[in-house]
C-alpha cells in the first residue's frame, strides 16, 4: 500500500515574486485526488518575507484545493534548475486518504487494509527561539499528533530536518549539534527496535526550522540499511561533534538517523535513501572538488540500494529512482553536479537546490526515494 506512491515535480522557469511563482506552478498541478505532500522549494529574502509566503501558501492551497488541502513545506533554499520547483507525492488508487488538523496544525493519514500512514509536513518553529528551543516546540507538536493516532514515535521512517544556518556557532553552540540534541532527547522516548529513521539535515536561510516526518505501521517488514563504507551516523565518535552540548545531557549527541531504511510490503518493496555525503568511515572525502564528492555520494547510494536488492531479489532486477534531491553548497558547483548527476542517473528527475551541508568543506548531499 503506502510506498506505492507517485512524484510530480513542476518547475517554474522565471517569475517576479514568489507569490506569482506559487500560483503559476498550483495552475499545472494536474489533479489533487489522494495528494499527501507538497514541498515548496525557493529562496527566501527575509524572514518575515518568508512567514508571509507561508500563510499565503496556505491560503492559496485551501481556496484551490478544498478538502485536499495539504500543509504546504516551503524549504528556503534557492532553486538552481528553475526560479520555483514544487514536490508533490500522491498515494496510490487503492488507499483511503483522511484530511486532519489538530491545534491548527494539518497532517495527512492514508490506509489501505491493516496497514496505516501518517504524514506531517510543514512543522515550523520560532524563529524568535533558539534552535534548541524551536526544535523540541516542534517535536512537541509531533508528539501531540501521533498521541492523537494511537502511534508510536518510532514509527517514523523518514524525516526531513530544514536547519536554518546548520553550521552556524552561537554562543559555542552549533545549530546542527543543537538540533541532534532535541532530536536524541524526543527519540529517548520510546526504543528503536527497526533502527532509527532515515533522514536529511540540511541548511536553509532566512527561514525558522522545519521538519516533516512519514510514520509507517502494518507493513510486512522494515530495515536499516548500512554502508560498509560509512560508520552509521548514530555511533559517530565524539570528533566529529561541534560545539558545546546541552546541559541537560552528559555528552553531545549523534545524528540519529540510518542510512538508508528499506520498507518491505508483499507486493513490492521501497528504499528511503537519507541524505548522503562523500563521508568515508566518518571523514569527509574529496574536499574542494564538487565533481568527486558528487561521484563519491552517488557510489555510496548505489551501494545501499544493492543492499536492498539484496534482500528483496523476487521484486525488481533494476531499481527505479523515484525521486532525488541534490543539495549542492556553491552555486559554482551547480553545473558539474548536475553533469555527473545526469550521468550517472539518466532519466530521473532531480531537485537542484543551493544549501549548506552539516559539514563546512561537504559541497554536495544527495538523498533518494527508490522502488526495488
Amino acid at each position: 500500500m503506502m510506498l506505492d506512491v507517485k512524484f510530480e515535480y513542476v518547475n517554474v522557469p522565471s517569475c517576479k515574486d514568489f507569490k506569482t511563482a506559487f500560483k503559476n506552478a498550483l495552475s499545472k498541478v494536474k489533479t489533487v485526488e489522494k495528494l499527501l505532500k507538497i514541498s515548496v522549494f525557493a529562496a527566501s529574502e527575509s524572514v518575515e518575507s518568508y512567514l508571509e509566503n507561508v500563510s499565503f501558501t496556505k491560503e492559496e492551497i485551501k481556496e484551490r484545493f478544498g478538502l485536499h488541502a495539504v500543509e504546504v513545506s516551503y524549504v528556503a533554499q534557492n532553486t538552481l534548475h528553475a526560479e520555483l520547483a514544487i514536490e508533490l507525492v500522491y498515494a496510490n488508487d487503492t488507499s483511503t486518504v483522511l484530511y486532519k488538523t489538530l491545534g491548527g496544525v494539518s497532517y495527512v493519514i492514508v490506509r489501505a487494509e491493516n496497514k496505516k500512514m501518517l504524514l506531517i509536513s510543514g512543522l515550523i518553529g520560532d524563529d524568535k527561539q533558539s534552535i534548541n528551543e524551536q526544535s523540541n516546540a516542534v517535536f512537541k507538536t509531533i508528539e501531540g499528533i501521533f498521541s492523537l493516532e494511537n502511534m508510536a514515535i518510532s514509527s517514523i521512517v523518514r524525516q526531513w530536518n530544514y536547519i536554518p544556518d546548520i553550521t552556524k556557532m552561537e554562543n559555542n553552540f552549533q545549530h546542527y549539534q543543537q538540533f541532534n540534541d532535541a532530536r536524541s532527547l524526543f527519540y529517548e522516548k520510546t526504543s528503536w527496535g527497526k533502527g532509527y529513521p532515515a533522514a536529511t539535515g540540511i541548511g536553509t536561510k532566512n527561514a525558522p526550522l522545519l521538519i516533516d516526518v512519514i510514520a509507517m505501521e502494518g507493513h510486512k517488514e522494515e530495515l536499516p540499511l548500512h554502508n560498509s563504507k560509512q560508520i552509521d551516523a548514530h555511533i559517530y565518535s565524539d570528533d566529529v561533534l561541534l560545539g558545546i552540548k546541552e546541559q541537560s545531557l552528559k555528552k553531545r549527541s549523534t545524528p540519529k538517523f540510518e542510512r538508508a531504511k528499506l520498507i518491505i510490503e508483499n507486493s513490492g518493496a521501497s528504499v528511503f535513501v537519507s541524505g548522503t555525503a562523500a563521508i568515508m568511515g566518518e571523514e569527509s572525502l574529496a574536499l574542494d572538488n564538487a565533481g568527486n564528492q558528487t561521484d563519491i555520494t552517488i557510489d555510496h547510494i548505489e551501494n545501499l540500494v544493492a543492499k536492498g536488492l539484496s534482500k528483496t531479489y523476487r521484486f525488481r532486477l533494476i531499481p527505479e529512482f523515484e525521486s532525488v534531491r541534490a543539495y549542492v553548497k556553491n552555486l559554482s558547483d551547480y553545473t558539474v553536479v548536475r553533469q555527473v548527476c545526469e550521468k550517472r542517473l539518466p532519466g530521473v528527475p532531480v531537485v537542484y537546490v543551493e544549501a549548506d551541508i552539516c559539514r563546512d568543506e561537504l559541497l554536495v548531499e544527495i538523498e533518494a526515494f527508490v522502488k526495488i
